[in-house]
């Protein structure tokens, strides 16, 4: 009898599970289909417009400007069963390899010049890609040949291309000296085929002062998209009240990600995945919640029972992120709370505009949303749900409507725009090389 109760609850663990992501998903597209505002220059001025901020989720994309069809017109959209997510990353994969891009180290593509960036569709098992030489979208058909009626190749018409968009960008990196613009965000890898920049406020005074630095760099204001993002630290100013009934605020042994904690001095955090250093075992989260040296508790400081180790490293600037590694006096598990095992991470190199992924925070509990744009500073945009308390908290992809509880760490969370509703995590890469720390896993 108890083997049989104990295999019903395990069975409604899994059924749980896979409704949990479902829900998890549809929550983030209704999210992401909400307008955005954002500035293009046009006929010589700046002029407003609105979209879906994640607009090929929301819409046919034969609707798409610049749309050009299908690389595999015998699979026709809209005939697919259900995609496997795990087939579509791995078509994106060698689509990734194919181009032969890596920003970060000055790689750009010689197989396919005129390759202007790519993301997905998960529910739908689409790559989008700009291109504008048919050439280089026979050499995409070719490579992409073995996933023919598993994932299909939207063509979109690309203006610029991704060697382009990157040099611009890193040539606009001097806008961020200027103080009057509050330029907060720098990306050419988004689904814009344009160079993204965020200012904290726009007005017609900055977009002006904006088209002068332009063209003092010699950035083509036509290739430029302008949106307002305010990004903040997830700081915990009151008690926020946790919106799932899980016991993260509880002491938790061995120690996991995904649960709350506290130094003196601040407020509440959330833990974010285990890493080790120097062999030694410990855990990783968000530089803004820590002080160097200081002791470390889980849940909170209440009880001296509670600690669980001290803060060895701690990076919180603009040019290293926000992030540290608490060498721990407890066990840890490579687990992120509840249940849900790490068997790995995702270089960002493979992190796709796109992809749906969750986190799992001290306020907000599990939540999910999709990757709207990648800086080549390791910052990723997101649209999940987030509230101060929750900086920490791991960013992970499990495989959509799966019940297994393996994940791949994408990164940490460590930021948020509460008016626009978006958040933003550090790459897994920049977190492991800058505090000299390995991932645990099991």
């Amino acid at each position: 009898m108890k083997w049989k109760l104990l295999g019903v609850l395990l069975l409604s663990l899994l059924v749980l599970g896979s409704f949990g992501s479902a829900s998890i998903v549809k929550d983030s597209n209704d999210k992401a289909c909400q307008p955005v505002n954002y500035w293009v220059f046009e006929n010589g001025a700046w002029v407003q417009k609105s979209e879906p901020r994640v607009w090929w989720y929301c819409q046919e994309p034969e609707k798409a400007k610049g749309f050009e069809g299908f690389a595999f017109k015998e699979m026709p959209y809209g005939l697919f069963k259900k995609p496997d997510p795990m087939t579509l990353h791995q078509a994106a994969r060698d689509l990734t390899d194919l181009v032969g891009i890596d920003e970060l180290h000055g790689k750009f593509s010689k197989n396919l010049p005129s390759y202007g960036g790519m993301f997905i569709n998960e529910e739908k098992g689409l790559i989008f890609v700009y291109v504008k030489d048919e050439n280089d979208k026979a050499e995409i058909r070719k490579a992409l040949e073995k996933y023919r009626g598993k994932a299909n190749v939207v063509f979109l018409k690309g203006k610029y291309s991704f060697e382009q968009l990157v040099k611009w960008e890193e040539k606009a990196r001097e806008l961020f000296k200027i103080k009057e613009l509050e330029v907060t965000w720098l990306s050419a890898e988004n689904s814009k085929n344009r160079l993204i920049i965020g200012l904290r406020n726009v007005s017609s005074e900055k977009l002006a002062l904006l088209s002068e630095h332009l063209s003092a760099l010699g950035i083509p204001k036509n290739a430029v998209i302008v949106e307002k993002i305010d990004l903040k630290p997830l700081t915990l100013e009151k008690d926020y009240k946790l919106t799932q009934s899980l016991s993260r605020y509880e002491p938790v042994r061995p120690l996991m990600g995904g649960v709350q904690f506290q130094v003196p001095g601040h407020n509440y955090c959330t833990l974010g995945f285990p890493a080790k250093r120097n062999e030694i075992a410990g855990v990783v989260t968000a530089g803004h919640c820590t002080d160097e040296g200081a002791p470390a508790y889980q849940p909170d400081t209440s009880d001296p029972s509670y600690y669980i180790g001290d803060v060895e490293v701690k990076i919180w600037s603009p040019a290293q992120g926000d992030m540290a590694w608490i060498r721990t006096t407890v066990d840890v598990s490579p687990k992120i709370y509840p249940y849900y095992t790490i068997k790995g991470y995702k270089s960002y190199k493979y992190q796709y505009v796109g992809t749906t992924v969750l986190k799992s925070g001290r306020t907000t509990g599990l939540t999910g949303g999709i990757i709207i744009d990648i800086s080549n500073s390791l910052e990723i945009r997101t649209t999940m749900e987030v509230a101060p308390g929750d900086s920490g908290s791991p960013v992970f992809y499990w495989w959509q409507g799966q019940a297994y509880r393996y994940v791949q760490i994408y990164g940490l969370l460590y930021r948020w725009d509460p008016d626009e509703g978006t958040s933003t995590y550090v790459a897994i890469d920049d977190v492991l090389n800058n505090l000299g720390v390995s991932l645990i896993t099991g």
